[in-house]
């Protein structure tokens, strides 16, 4: 008798055979594909927004929601369960508003103030600096063709330096423009965000809903479960990132304070922002931070070298274990990995959303192998 032809078997190759042509077509053309991306997000920016003011306006919700008000949700009572959300996001906005405000009156007229004065005094801190550098070489004995080629080369990286800072000032206020430019777009995702918290958990249901009923059940369990994987990873990270870049900042501040180090608020600012970027990011704000100072106060800028090594490490021991913690489930191996394919391909907002996308497929993956591994009656000793 003739083989009775399984079409599951066909059927399935025939996907295997599709997602294949698909890929080798996505990888061949993937600088359109990558362009189509950055056009689909371009439209979509007040979405995007949105979606991303909702996860950051989400932390502080649920802090109001499941710390702030547990005393009161003990008694279950139905006219607070109705008030406790809208109350939640008032008292959400109103703590972002007075932040905001802060930073607006406090924090800003400073950084403003530093960075006219940086600009002011470059050409004298040049000279300052240049001085510094032939005091030294005259106390060490040092002369000679290759320390005067040492000097030459020096003071042109000192002009040059002093030239890019000038120069990428009206650079910087290019992007402030474009900030402003998008401050519509950013408006529209924050009125989207507050509808977002407001119905959260009903547009879950809604897609759970459409999931289950046009996908089977396995199918549909497998995608929610995806879901909930990806909402608690990215979730965890960007708010265990802001609060670790938050910290790290406020910690850079109190001890060049103490210290009396130079442009204390400006440079704790440009660590702390830098330190959103995991693993690289508190000393890439270190390097123009470094020659800030150095400008001012040669020594100084080799002491507060040596400060942020040593926050780095108190960082890394002991507050990002603490702050972000497991959230991401990563190695530190494929923390790197992920970062750097991420960079690459997608700039800063790769770095940042790249961890927690590595960590949702290496969850799947290690699910899936443990899995095989179970049903072979394999088992591998770590």
């Amino acid at each position: 008798m003739r083989d009775r032809v399984n079409w599951a078997d066909i059927k399935k190759y025939i996907m295997i055979a599709t997602y294949t042509v698909l890929l080798f077509v996505v990888v061949s053309n993937f600088t359109a594909v990558k362009l189509f991306i950055y056009d689909v997000f371009d439209l979509l920016d007040p979405v995007i927004y949105g979606i991303a003011i909702a996860y950051i306006l989400n932390i502080i919700m649920k802090l109001y929601e499941e710390r702030v008000f547990a005393p009161i949700n003990r008694y279950n009572n139905r006219i607070w369960l109705k008030v406790r959300r809208p109350l939640s996001i008032l008292l959400t906005l109103a703590t972002v508003l007075v932040i905001l405000t802060f930073l607006m009156w406090f924090i800003v007229p400073q950084l403003l103030k530093s960075i006219a004065m940086l600009t002011s005094s470059i050409p004298n801190d040049m000279e300052s600096l240049k001085a510094f550098v032939d005091s030294f070489a005259e106390k060490f004995n040092l002369s000679g063709d290759l320390w005067n080629s040492l000097v030459t080369n020096w003071n042109d990286i000192l002009n040059k330096f002093g030239h890019f800072f000038l120069t990428s000032i009206p650079t910087l206020l290019e992007y402030t423009k474009m900030f402003t430019v998008s401050f519509i777009d950013i408006i529209m995702g924050l009125m989207l965000s507050v509808y977002l918290l407001l119905s959260k958990e009903k547009l879950t249901m809604i897609t759970k809903k459409l999931v289950y009923a046009y996908s089977s059940k396995e199918r549909a369990d497998r995608a929610v479960e995806i879901g909930t994987l990806t909402n608690k990873a990215f979730s965890g990270f960007i708010a265990g990132q802001l609060t670790e870049a938050m910290i790290l900042g406020i910690l850079c501040f109190i001890g060049m304070s103490i210290f009396n180090m130079p442009y204390a608020l400006l440079v704790s600012v440009i660590v702390g922002v830098t330190s959103i970027v995991p693993i690289f990011g508190a000393y890439i704000g270190t390097i123009p931070s470094a020659f800030i100072i150095l400008m001012v106060d040669p020594p100084a800028a080799i002491w507060f070298v040596v400060f942020i090594l040593v926050l780095q490490q108190i960082e890394g021991n002991f507050i990002y274990p603490k702050v972000v913690g497991n959230s991401i489930g990563l190695a530190g191996l494929w923390v790197l990995f992920a970062l750097l394919v991420g960079g690459s391909l997608f700039g800063i907002m790769g770095m940042l959303l790249g961890i927690p996308a590595f960590a949702v497929v290496y969850s799947l993956v290690r699910s899936a192998t443990n899995k095989r591994l179970k049903e072979k009656n394999i088992t591998i000793k770590e």
